[in-house]
């Protein structure tokens, strides 16, 4: 039988105890949630991580906003179509891009890198966007038999009549329910761990 000073002391040590167990283990999801966020912060720039992790509008991102990407057909180099819609239950990562865009020039290795790192794939689907005339200009940049899959809207159509884009390069990431999650402006280096934590964080 337990007496008075042993509960006294099993009470203090449960007082004590509790608050630093609970203290230790909202560390750890808080630490957890950090970790999980980082690539997606990364990504994103701290001020449109901030924004949204806050509820806010930020132009750079469409988090939260339950924007469904608009529906469209392109031709790819050897005359077959690729539809965005045909890649539902994918993240399919899009990009715009031009020849006449020098960021766009740069950023263009570690795209087909990234599509080197993606060939084994099946839930990530890469593709590029060139608003340029024709093939024999997009071939300048890409060259042929890069594992990337790469489309042409010549008019413009898709990307400045459906995606509202007129600066380059812009990347699109789209969920597998076919929902805009993130749009990132500007060139980025794609060739790296980091864009496929970023791209798995979506499935």
């Amino acid at each position: 039988m337990r007496s008075r000073g042993d509960w006294i002391a099993f009470l203090v040590t449960a007082l004590i105890g509790i608050p630093l167990t609970y203290a230790g283990a909202a560390a750890f999801a808080d630490g957890e949630v950090r970790r999980e966020a980082t690539p997606i912060r990364a990504m994103m720039g701290p001020a449109a991580y901030d924004a949204w992790s806050t509820g806010e509008t930020y132009p750079q991102h469409y988090l939260g906003n339950d924007r469904t990407a608009p529906d469209f057909t392109l031709r790819q180099a050897d005359g077959s179509s690729w539809r965005l819609a045909d890649h539902r239950g994918k993240v399919v990562v899009m990009n715009f891009w031009t020849t006449t865009c020098q960021p766009c020039v740069e950023e263009m290795p570690t795209l087909v890198s990234l599509a080197q790192m993606l060939e084994d794939r099946d839930d990530i689907e890469l593709v590029t966007v060139s608003t340029d005339g024709d093939w024999e200009t997009v071939r300048t940049v890409v060259p042929d038999g890069a594992p990337l899959t790469v489309l042409l809207d010549s008019e413009r159509e898709i990307v400045r009549g459906r995606f509202g884009t007129r600066l380059y390069p812009e990347t699109w990431i789209i969920d597998p329910d076919g929902v805009i999650r993130m749009r990132i402006d500007g060139q980025r280096d794609w060739a790296s761990a980091l864009s496929i934590d970023v791209f798995e964080s979506f499935l």
